[in-house]
């Protein structure tokens, strides 16, 4: 049996964060119509002539469809949680409160995924990158510092 008092403010912090990430991924109307314009590029007459602005656009596309599904997948989970908790706290229901809160975990661990996305949302950071590493570099050689500094 869990507190659902304690699951309602967790419930209530997790809204919260929903709400940053939002905010920085975009708002789900904001996704929606952007998501419009560019299926509405695709039906342009000669849009597919031109291959690399078509594969730029069917890439964003793929982006802003993905964050879009995973926002409102997240934002509606997380509405009918907070409807199912508070249904509970009326009405004593065991079986629906481990539901609750096996979905409770799940939406958290979600939430986590929509946070690393949040992070990695900036221009660039849909480009790979290349590193190098050199072995046997000394620690001192790498940071000018004495090895005592260390």
């Amino acid at each position: 049996m869990i507190d659902l008092e304690e699951n309602k403010r967790k419930l209530q912090d997790m809204e919260n964060r929903f709400l940053s990430i939002e905010k920085s991924i975009g708002r789900l109307e904001v996704l929606e119509e952007k998501l419009k314009e560019l299926e509405a590029k695709t039906l342009v007459d000669g849009f597919w002539n031109d291959t690399k602005n078509s594969n730029t656009v069917l890439q964003e596309i793929k982006d802003v469809k993905s964050k879009y599904t995973s926002l409102k997948s997240a934002k509606q989970t997380l509405s009918n949680l907070i409807e199912m908790n508070d249904f509970l706290i009326l009405e004593n229901d065991e079986e629906l409160e481990n539901e609750l809160s096996k979905n409770t975990e799940s939406l958290e661990k979600e939430l986590e995924k929509l946070e690393i996305k949040m992070f990695l949302s900036g221009k660039y950071d849909k480009n790979n990158a290349i590193i190098t590493l050199h072995p046997g570099a000394r620690r001192n050689r790498i940071t000018g510092l004495g090895t005592n500094a260390i």
